[in-house]
């Protein structure tokens, strides 16, 4: 019963993490260079090998060979505020985290281009510590999700470009919980596709779509904890607990994580000479993602089949102004529905309400050949309720995005 029961804990934490845990991994931040206006027409400008990750068909707009390189920092405020217990809050849990991406376009000849991109696609690591209320579930974790992505393009004609890539995505995930002495370490390796449209309506105006596919990774790995005693609470109307011993344990896990598919279709209008507007919507298919399945030691699986996530849309509106003949300003503001609106199916590993983006930043044209983009990007990740796994409170999340990209041209 012991073994059984420890089993049980052991898999209710896992679940309790990976409730939520699909909504942190995707931050379009870390792979879509449109920062500086918020994500707006992030799938129909073509500027630069960048091109290759957000629409592939817009790699039939570059001249030549190109290539991006990007380097950001991204600070995350986390923070949780127990409405029952106070001294159960914890300070904040994110931190400053760099990463980067990497675009390169190469003209095979007149129609044909081919694109190579490589990026995270998200992740995060967090430090609750073993003090606060969720302590049994999540102590600490770092999520880490790289995409290599190779594609092509086709100028069908000069009005009409279509793209196609393949997503190859490596995910690694490592956590430590039941109040720091349980471990877990999983990944995996998953397959993706991603199509691209654009279309010139005129000389001043073109619209862009892209579609990515929906990505299933089933992360495998091993877990172990040391021999412990744990409070349960006990349901009832008077609140309880009780003790329960738990031996050591180790063997092997997974679970599946799901990134849903997305669609996005994006403006660009230029209104005068030296401004331009920019605009996006997108659609995130997070309804598919309906359950959860934890397999340990291959024998004792746990299914969550209600996940209750809503579908999210997004919205983003960006203006771009040449300042002068080398200096361009750029800005915007955007919207995300929240993926998860029920307190009761939080948790605290990237918990997300409605998202809000405000974003500016700069480009610089250094010479014919070479140009900086300069972004900053404030996001509100909201103030999501959680009534879950022992903690009763309140959320309260920002992300800060500061990069530079370098573009280059090889004609």
């Amino acid at each position: 019963m012991k073994t059984s029961y420890s089993l049980t804990l052991f898999g209710s934490a896992l679940l309790a993490v990976f409730q939520a845990n699909a909504a942190g991994t995707l931050v379009q931040e870390m792979s879509k260079m449109t920062v500086s206006t918020a994500g707006a027409g992030s799938a129909v400008l073509a500027e630069n090998a960048s091109v290759a990750y957000s629409n592939p068909a817009g790699m039939s707009y570059i001249d030549g060979d190109a290539l991006s390189v990007n380097a950001a920092v991204m600070d995350l405020g986390i923070y949780y505020h127990d409405d029952i217990e106070p001294s159960k809050s914890s300070d904040n849990a994110g931190g400053i985290q760099p990463y980067g991406s990497l675009y390169y376009v190469h003209q095979l000849n007149d129609d044909v281009h081919l694109g190579m991109s490589v990026s995270a696609q998200g992740g995060s690591a967090l430090d609750y510590g073993t003090s606060y209320a969720g302590a049994l579930n999540l102590n600490a974790l770092k999520l880490s999700v790289i995409q290599f992505n190779p594609s092509v393009s086709y100028q069908i004609n000069s009005k009409v470009s279509i793209g196609a890539g393949l997503q190859i995505d490596y995910a690694s995930f490592e956590e430590t919980l039941l109040y720091g002495q349980g471990s877990l370490e999983t990944d995996s390796w998953t397959l993706g596709y991603n199509l691209g449209l654009m279309y010139q309506l005129d000389e001043n105006n073109r619209l862009g779509l892209a579609y990515r596919s929906r990505m299933n990774h089933d992360l495998t790995g091993s877990f172990s904890s040391n021999a412990m005693t744990v409070s349960v609470p006990i349901p009832g109307p008077i609140p309880g607990s009780v003790d329960k011993n738990i031996p050591a344990m180790s063997g092997q896990a997974g679970l599946n994580v799901l990134n849903p598919r997305q669609i996005e279709v994006s403006g660009l209008h230029q209104l005068t000479n030296p401004l331009s507007l920019v605009w996006s919507l997108g659609f995130e298919q997070w309804s598919d993602n309906d359950s959860t399945m934890i397999s340990i030691n291959n024998g004792n699986r746990i299914s969550q089949i209600e996940r209750n996530f809503d579908d999210v849309w997004s919205a983003a509106l960006g203006a771009r102004y040449q300042l002068t003949s080398r200096l361009r300003l750029e800005s915007g503001i955007g919207y995300a529905t929240s993926p998860l609106e029920h307190p009761e199916y939080q948790g605290a590993d990237l918990p997300v309400d409605a998202q809000h983006r405000y974003s500016m930043g700069a480009t610089y044209q250094w010479d014919k050949d070479i140009s900086l983009t300069t972004y900053y990007s404030y996001v509100d990740y909201g103030e999501p309720e959680i009534n879950n796994n022992g903690m009763n409170g309140q959320f309260d999340n920002v992300n800060q995005f500061l990069g530079i990209t370098i573009n280059m041209m090889f004609n």
